[in-house]
């Protein structure tokens, strides 16, 4: 369960998890919840039930967390759920942090999130999927941890049944798939009925079930003080990209609303973004983590996320929620399908 002494399940929840109070003792057991998490370097955002705006937190957070009674979630749920691999994993906390319930979201690790939860604040994870008590991979978890669009969903059906029968899976162009690991995963050989490939435009013989995944370029937003060491940056940035377990070469490009950062990115031969606050404060985008409190003061909507965000693009998706890696350094990352 733990790797290091971090859970390895949460900390890879990269763009966050929401979680949801109906209750005054449900929003205080939802702080101490975030607390916890935060000291993790695991992104949480906090929103009182009234005024959380569900329809855009669906889409916007790995994982939903709902501090309330198991009914009033249900009925909840019941309003967004549409597919099991499009719905985040959703889970329900009683106000005393005693029980911890998956409701949705097995192929995506709810079960594992729910287990991991109860193991840190000492309470009980009620589990009744049986598929995910084998722990279990699937697709579109692969595709999310080596940060890939899926190019042909038609195939996930079958390669994931393969999954869950134990048989040996075929992963092509990558090395491990943290934090996860299987005994049926086998890594870049062809020697496999089921495959899941990088390598996209390659053919494969027709006897074999393919998915295709096509690797996503990074953008990096970075909020910092203007008397930040660059030193730090770059120091922080490898330290991301070794959470996400992707190298220098994935990024695209950084962006900073501080030109110094300009020098960092040239030396890491990276496209450097500067952006400016009219940008910032015209960008509007609904994953966006509320702005803190120093942000309102100085009038900006945020710094690390929306930099982020604009630098990749039209198609550009927050992946990992702005963490801050010092008092002094945010750093946010975006994907983005290159043209």
């Amino acid at each position: 369960m733990e790797n290091g002494g971090r859970l390895t399940m949460i900390e890879n929840l990269w763009k966050g998890i929401a979680l949801i109070s109906a209750s005054e003792d449900g929003y205080k057991a939802g702080e101490i919840i975030k607390e916890k998490l935060r000291n993790l370097e695991i992104p949480v955002v906090h929103y009182r039930y009234q005024e959380a705006k569900i329809e855009d937190i669906w889409k916007c957070y790995n994982a939903v967390i709902f501090i309330m009674a198991l009914e009033g979630a249900t009925r909840i749920v019941c309003k967004y759920a549409k597919a099991k691999n499009e719905d985040p994993p959703v889970i329900c906390i009683d106000d005393k942090i005693n029980y911890v319930i998956p409701l949705i979201g097995g192929h995506w690790g709810a079960n594992e999130i729910a287990k991991e939860l109860a193991q840190m604040f000492n309470a009980t994870a009620v589990i009744t999927t049986a598929a995910e008590l084998k722990g279990k991979l699937s697709v579109e978890k692969i595709a999310e941890i080596l940060i890939a669009k899926i190019i042909n969903p038609e195939s996930i059906v079958r390669v994931n049944s393969a999954l869950l029968r134990d048989e040996i899976v075929c992963v092509i162009g990558a090395n491990k798939i943290p934090p996860l690991s299987q005994n049926n995963i086998k890594f870049n050989s062809e020697d496999c009925k089921y495959i899941i490939t990088l390598d996209y435009n390659k053919e494969y013989d027709s006897n074999k079930i393919i998915v295709k995944l096509k690797p996503l370029k990074l953008a990096i937003g970075i909020g910092s003080k203007k008397e930040v060491n660059l030193s730090e940056i770059r120091e922080g940035i490898y330290k991301i990209l070794e959470r996400l377990n992707v190298d220098i070469n994935r990024v695209g490009v950084i962006a900073s609303i501080r030109e110094e950062v300009r020098k960092l990115a040239e030396e890491l031969n990276v496209k450097f973004r500067l952006i400016n606050e009219n940008e910032i404060n015209n960008f509007t985008n609904p994953c966006l983590t509320p702005p803190s409190k120093t942000l309102t003061e100085l009038g900006l909507k945020g710094v690390a996320e929306v930099s982020a965000l604009i630098a990749g693009g039209k198609s550009s998706k927050l992946i990992l929620r702005k963490i801050p890696l010092s008092k002094s350094i945010t750093i946010a990352v975006a994907s983005y399908e290159e043209e």
